[in-house]
């Protein structure tokens, strides 16, 4: 699987009825390994729409993808190392913030613009997949 893939599965995943995080968190878990975990995309379903849909809080592409990194990177003691961890989510974050002036769900959709079914929405969030894979395969982990 390549990141171009990953992409197309994650707006299949939003086509097909998922929301934002869900569909990132789907297609990234699935892509590193981790589809058997619990949960997922589950998880994911409260942080659609700027945190259950009032669009006045975080992307919910950007949740599920630093949910993904979690899922992938996190730990489960807490005498485990974060700084992996906060430094991928920090990239992720910056790289969103660079790209769309704001991590805030309705300030995304004011730079966006009109839309029709969500689409430009899947289109972000499959490429913020694809930015997100990227990330993770420079961190050394294997598709």
């Amino acid at each position: 699987m390549d990141i171009q893939q990953i992409e197309q599965n994650t707006f299949g995943y939003y086509q097909a009825g998922f929301h934002c995080a869900e569909a990132i968190l789907q297609a990234i878990t699935e892509a590193f390994g981790a589809k058997e975990q619990a949960n997922i995309p589950n998880m994911a379903s409260a942080f659609c729409g700027g945190v259950g849909g009032t669009k006045q809080d975080i992307c919910g592409a950007l949740t599920g993808g630093l949910m993904a990194i979690g899922v992938l990177c996190g730990r489960q003691t807490p005498d485990k190392d974060l700084r992996d961890v906060k430094a991928l989510a920090s990239d992720l974050r910056a790289q969103f913030l660079a790209e769309y002036g704001s991590t805030q769900c309705q300030a995304v959709l004011n730079k966006l613009g009109q839309q029709e079914h969500a689409m430009k929405c899947k289109a972000l969030t499959a490429h913020v997949a694809g930015v997100l894979a990227q990330l993770l395969l420079e961190k050394g982990l294997a598709l």
